[in-house]
């Protein structure tokens, strides 16, 4: 019997700014230099050869003040932190319209995966997957940002087949990213 695991949370999304052009190398070099800097040893200085394209990218965002007033405007810069056999690892970084570069922190769930006994091939758990608190994380894997819902998603495969994985949802809002859903597949079907 097939045996799939996973928890969400889920909260109501809310549509978001459009993108903008590639933004000004200059910004990009420097958003990309602020990250380094911040996360020594955790992204590669240099992106990929010729062989991929993992282009560090400026999107203009932009989000009403839960408060009230005008709506207040930034830069997200997506770059380029590591290359795996099977996952794309980005960083990010946001410019607010009058601000100073800050790194962008992810809330996520820290949890826990009890697997059947004597089960070495990952197909049964013992009881579903245990949140045991929240972590922030600097980087997020084969990420994407959608600026019609003004959200951010990751997908990270645990092996290369893709059959467990963890995937999340941050929206942005007020100049945070929020976290909106979690869910994760701790089970190797392939295996079955």
């Amino acid at each position: 019997m097939k045996t799939i695991a996973w928890f969400a949370l889920s909260l109501s999304l809310a549509a978001g700014p459009a993108l903008a052009g590639e933004g000004e190398a200059e910004e990009i070099a420097a958003a990309r230099s602020f990250a380094l800097a911040a996360l020594p040893g955790q992204c590669d200085a240099e992106t990929p050869g010729a062989d991929y394209d993992f282009t560090d990218t400026a999107i203009s965002v932009s989000w009403k003040p839960s408060w009230g007033g005008e709506d207040e405007r930034a830069t997200l810069y997506r770059l380029f932190c590591m290359l795996g056999a099977y996952n794309v690892v980005h960083a990010y970084v946001l410019k607010p319209e009058s601000g100073e570069f800050s790194l962008v922190s992810f809330a996520q769930p820290s949890f826990k995966v009890d697997y059947a006994d004597g089960d070495e091939m990952y197909t049964e758990l013992k009881a579903p997957p245990e949140v045991t608190g929240f972590l922030t994380a600097a980087t997020q894997v084969n990420s994407d940002f959608d600026p019609d819902t003004n959200t951010l998603s990751s997908f990270a495969k645990w092996r290369g087949l893709g059959d467990a994985w963890a995937a999340g949802t941050w929206e942005l809002r007020d100049g945070q990213f929020v976290l909106t859903s979690y869910e994760i597949d701790p089970v190797y079907e392939a295996n079955l």
